[in-house]
Formats: C-alpha cells, structure tokens, sequence
C-alpha cells in the first residue's frame, strides 16, 4: 500500500499473484460447472525470477475460490542462475586465473550470458557453448555445458520443487485424482526437469494455455476493469486466502507484551471487514 501510494496510484485493492492467474484463467471459461455443481479443481503453479508460488482452486460459474496456497522464496530462476554464475566463476578461475567476483561489470555479463545458456538449455541437450569477448583483462573466455550436466548441479534446487505440491494438496484435503488441470506459469517453469517433476507429481500432462510471462499482469488488470465503473466486465467473485498470518501486540496490564498470531482466513471482495472481524473474534474467543 505505500509503494503504490509513494508511486501516486490509488490502491483499490491487493491480491495474490497466483490469485490474479486463477482470474485470468477462470473468467474466460464458458465450461464451468454451475454454483450447485461441484467445482472444478485446477492447481497453478508459478515459478518466476525469484519465488515458487502453488495455489489451489475450486471454479464455478462466475465465482472461484482459492483452497490453499503454498510457497517457497528461496526457490526461483535466479538460482538456477546463481549455480551457472558459480561453476563459470570456477572454470575460468582455473582456466584464466581470473577472479570475476572481483568485478562488477564481468559478473554483470557473465550473468546475462548464463541465462541466455539456461533457456537454450530448455530447448536443446546437446552441449551448449557460453563465449564472452573481452570478458575481463582484454581476455575472451568460453565454456560449455549440457542440460544433464546442468540438472545434475542443481539436484538441491529440483528436490524443493515437490515440497509446496505437497503441502497444497494436504491443505486442501485433494487426492490427485480430483485435480481436474495443473497450469504453470512464470518464466523458470520452462526449465524441462522443473515440468518433468510436476507432470510426474500428479500423473498428468500440465497444462500452458496461459501466458507464462503475462499471467498475474493480466490478471490484475481484470480485476481492475472488474473494480472500475468504466468498463463492463463479466462479473467474478473472488474468495482470496491470507498466505501469512495476521499478528496483532499490545500491551497489556496483567502481561507484557501479550501477543495473539491469528489464523488463516479467507476474505471475500464484497466484506473483507466483516469477515476478518469474524476470523478476529473466533481466534480471541
């Protein structure tokens, strides 16, 4: 809320990214089962430039509901990035005694050609090269490398893809069988290893009929159109989940610093108010 009041915006309302891609997936359908049928269940699940995002969704006609969310910061295409940075820093550290961490600008452009060699990765395993002229020291450097080699040094990063699967499904209460589509969105969800676990996860082919790099964007600016009186937009009720808990301190005359954590509650669009102050008093009671 102050980054967009600082940028001069007028916030109207703040939602998940996986929340905004659910809207952007859900508002178009024509096939939706009606309010008195049971949902649809669809999980999406957006790895971006630096976090890993999985929600899962019940869709009905005009409605949809988010029933669990799961994440993990420290998983994302920037560190996949960073591994390649590393072992290159290494090899021509041997190769050409050079030290690159020491500059600023070499780092810069060995990062940008390492993520070049990362998305020609995705679509080709054969060995791949990765030249820089007049990288530092007026020195050209080369290296290869093959998407196995690739997967074999990011085997920590791929063994943390299946953990928030997990948790969304044992959250929502879903067997794997009620999963009706599995949709991936974000740039790093590209990387073949990354879909091979997902797809092996669920037993299902994934799903990409969203645009992996336009997805939240697009759904927000739905949500907008939906808030703002300018634009008729198909009406769509959005059943939101606080991914974090609520904290509330005061202090207190009997006990210092008394401090109550709030559980997760989910909040409509229309009464967010009313609903987080039930979710208050329940914890409080």
């Amino acid at each position: 809320m102050d980054a967009a009041q600082i940028a001069g915006l007028n916030c109207l309302r703040l939602m998940n990214e996986t929340t905004a891609v659910t809207l952007a997936y859900g508002i178009y359908k024509q096939d939706l089962p009606t309010p008195e049928e049971k949902p649809r269940i669809v999980v999406f699940v957006d790895l971006g430039h630096s976090g890993y995002q999985v929600s899962v969704c019940a869709f009905n006609k005009g409605k949809l509901k988010l029933l669990a969310t799961a994440f993990d910061s420290e998983l994302g295409g920037k560190d996949f990035d960073n591994i390649l940075v590393n072992h290159f820093c290494e090899e021509f550290g041997k190769k050409y005694k050079l030290d690159v961490k020491s500059k600023p600008r070499a780092l810069v452009r060995l990062y940008q050609e390492s993520e070049k060699l990362k998305k020609l990765m995705s679509a080709n395993s054969s060995d791949l090269p990765l030249n820089i002229e007049c990288f530092m020291n007026d020195i050209d450097v080369s290296g290869k490398l093959n998407r196995g080699q690739f997967e074999e040094m990011c085997a920590g990063l791929l063994a943390k893809v299946e953990g928030p699967l997990r948790s969304v499904m044992e959250q929502a209460k879903l067997k794997k069988e009620d999963v009706y589509a599995v949709e991936i969105v974000g740039g790093a969800s590209r990387i073949p290893a990354i879909k091979e676990r997902i797809s092996k996860f669920f037993g299902k082919e994934l799903s990409t009929t969203l645009n992996a790099d336009e997805a939240v964007a697009r759904g927000c600016a739905l949500q907008c159109a939906i808030l703002s009186p300018a634009f008729k937009v198909r009406e769509f009720s959005i059943t939101d989940v606080v991914p974090y808990s609520i904290s509330l301190k005061w202090n207190s005359a009997a006990e210092e610093g008394l401090r109550y954590d709030l559980c997760r509650c989910h909040m409509r669009t229309s009464n967010e108010e009313m609903q987080l102050g039930l979710c208050l008093n329940s914890c409080l009671d």
